[in-house]
């Protein structure tokens, strides 16, 4: 049986950032997308989405990873009831991937508390939204420390395959073929056939 996987959608979610993670994720975990309330949301690019449960009916501890998009944060900057969940499933050591602006949901969850972290917000914008301590900012692709993973919006592919790999369940090779694939080297199946 496949374990599961959460992946958090709001309006104006970023689609693209989690393009790559939630690819690699089906070999190993089954996705469910979960929201603050139950109706269609519309993402960066215009794709509606309808969540499979929102965040009042999930039992956390059905699943071993949360994912974070990141996008317009106005919907979600007040989501203290998500804020609250999100700092509970820290808690039990379980794995949050979270990029771009996506990050602010575990600043304002407090899991960022004393650990480096990235995210693609200024120095202007991460004091405005507060939160953020900013002696742990780094400013590189992504950042992995125990079981949080963060990136910039920009490392989306770098994103998936870090996260791949704090789940631990594909061999070196296989990710390694996964790297190539998602950065356009090569298609490893392509040049078996041909």
């Amino acid at each position: 049986m496949k374990r599961k996987a959460l992946l958090f959608i709001f309006e104006g979610f970023c689609e693209f950032e989690i393009s790559t993670a939630i690819s690699m994720l089906r070999s190993t975990h089954d996705l469910h997308t979960f929201a603050l309330a139950n109706h269609a949301y519309r993402s960066e690019a215009g794709l509606n989405v309808l969540p499979d449960m929102t965040l009042k009916e999930i039992d956390g501890a059905d699943y071993d990873v949360l994912i974070i998009p990141g996008g317009d944060l106005k919907p979600i900057a007040e989501a203290h009831e998500l804020f609250r969940w999100v700092a509970n499933f820290a808690k039990q050591g379980k794995i949050i991937a979270a990029i771009c602006s996506g990050v602010y949901v575990l600043a304002k969850s407090k899991v960022l508390q004393d650990i480096p972290y990235t995210v693609t917000l200024t120095k202007g914008q991460r004091e405005f939204l507060g939160g953020f301590q900013e002696e742990n900012y780094r400013y590189q692709p992504f950042v992995v420390h125990g079981h949080i993973l963060t990136a910039q919006g920009h490392a989306f592919v770098d994103f998936g395959i870090e996260l791949t790999k704090m789940i631990g369940e594909l061999d070196k090779e296989t990710i390694m073929d996964l790297h190539d694939f998602y950065h356009g080297k090569k298609n490893r199946r392509m040049e078996e056939y041909n």
